[in-house]
């Protein structure tokens, strides 16, 4: 809990930072062409250099470790390599390879809204979702955001409720480059046995500024189709659409178990 702490700081000192000046980048990066792309790394390797100049040429100024975290207003152009800065002060460059893109998907209050599967004879549900969290994977280097999301749902007659946790990566599953990041609903209630849970992921890219579905854990679940993709340009728009994708893609017997019409496989005394 402590390291989560810490890295909430340090990630949050990082975004108010974010916009870079001119003036700023005058120094190491001064007579150096930068591409438009600011953003915040996470850095994946050990004893990464840091260089004077945007090629393996460049003399060494300083070392980063893994789980630094560094802001950067580009890349210098033509090449792979990152101008970065950390706590204000141009630091030099990184090859890119050795970072990834590092998002913060918190958010102080709660997210509501209504997503409406009638017309797909589904519920209409409202929903409420709240920030629970961030978890900081101790062997790997990995971030996410953790929520709970409470739903209120009417299906012809019928009204339920329900929870789910949500997950959202604040880095690339992969550790790349490009900036995809997982958003994953649990539901644990409804499993066929253990540790075999009722689970539908979404992937958000934020360049593309698009959520699409990527799978559900349970096919007796999964409706045939979840081939669908819907813009978002936040991450907490990201999250929203993400779950509007997830409900749709339960088919109608995992909609009959989540309402409570037909009990989870894994209550199934057998014969």
């Amino acid at each position: 809990m402590k390291k989560a702490f810490l890295f909430t700081l340090v990630l949050w000192g990082c975004l108010t930072r974010l916009i870079f000046s001119e003036s700023q980048a005058a120094s190491l990066f001064d007579g150096v062409k930068l591409s438009d792309t600011y953003g915040i790394y996470m850095v994946t390797k050990t004893n990464v250099n840091v260089r004077s100049a945007p090629a393996s040429t460049g003399k060494v100024l300083t070392k980063l470790e893994r789980r630094d975290i560094v802001e950067s207003p580009g890349y210098a152009k033509g090449t792979q390599w990152l101008a970065i800065s950390q706590d204000g002060r141009d630091l030099g460059f990184v090859y890119a390879h050795s970072l990834t893109p590092l998002i913060d998907a918190s958010f102080d209050k709660p997210l509501v809204g209504r997503i409406d599967l009638s017309e797909q004879k589904k519920p209409e549900c409202s929903y409420e979702v709240s920030y629970e969290g961030r978890s900081v994977e101790e062997e790997i280097v990995f971030v996410s955001t953790d929520y709970l999301a409470h739903f209120k749902c009417r299906m012809g007659f019928d009204i339920f409720t329900f929870n789910s946790m949500l997950f959202m990566s604040e880095v690339p599953i992969d550790l790349g480059l490009k900036p995809v990041f997982q958003i994953t609903m649990n539901l644990p209630d409804i499993a066929t046995g253990y540790e075999e849970f009722l689970s539908s992921t979404a992937l958000y890219d934020q360049k593309k500024q698009l959520v699409s579905m990527d799978n559900v854990s349970l096919k007796i679940f999964r409706e045939d189709d979840i081939s669908q993709t819907l813009e978002a340009k936040t991450t907490k728009q990201a999250i929203e659409q993400a779950l509007k994708l997830q409900l749709a893609s339960f088919n109608e017997k995992a909609w009959r178990t989540i309402a409570g019409k037909i009990p989870s496989p894994a209550d199934v005394k057998p014969n």
